[in-house]
């Protein structure tokens, strides 16, 4: 999902201060990529850095625990015990919210019989599937109303804090697998 779109977790106060540049960078090396919980450690140095904490290998130790804490809350708090099964080849499945992208946009919707859907929008590809109805789905587009395409009902700019939920969902849920109808890429 946009490989090249990275992620920055450093505020861009200091471009061109060497010396700031290559403690950042020591200050990244801090952080596995392949850690379960990096989305969760960046969100905690994102909340570091907007409260105006000046980062520190200690700092960044502490989001790192922080995330990691979050992220077994999560896991926790949903069991995740749900990871984005087969669906099958046709008819109905148990409801699921999905996540598809088509061009810079993400549209948030729900459906009982996913490859219909696919079918019908379309999409560039799919993101991620996340266990729910139309409750689950109503709680989405109310959480990023702020992305929200105007005059559109469930299409969503691809915003930072959109693009780390479908992460999250990914991690959490995993990423679907299962061939389907898409746009050819």
């Amino acid at each position: 999902m946009y490989e090249d779109n990275r992620l920055h977790i450093w505020s861009d106060e200091g471009v061109g201060h060497v010396k700031e540049a290559a403690q950042h960078a020591h200050l990244a090396d801090l952080i596995d990529r392949a850690d379960p919980a990096f989305t969760q450690i960046v969100q905690a140095v994102g909340r570091f850095t907007e409260a105006g904490v000046e980062l520190t290998e200690e700092m960044v130790t502490a989001a790192i625990k922080l995330g990691r804490a979050e992220q077994r809350r999560w896991v926790m708090a949903d069991g995740s015990a749900f990871k984005a099964e087969r669906i099958p080849a046709e008819g109905k499945h148990e409801a699921v919210v999905y996540y598809v992208r088509r061009g810079a946009l993400i549209k948030i919707g729900t459906t009982t019989e996913l490859r219909r859907r696919m079918r019908e929008i379309l999409p560039e590809e799919l993101l991620a599937l996340e266990p729910g109805s139309i409750g689950i789905e109503n709680q989405r587009h109310h959480q990023f109303s702020a992305l929200r395409v105007p005059g559109q009902r469930e299409w969503f700019h691809a915003g930072p804090v959109l693009q780390e939920h479908v992460l999250r969902m990914r991690a959490t849920h995993g990423v679907p697998d299962q061939p389907l109808p898409t746009l050819p890429g």
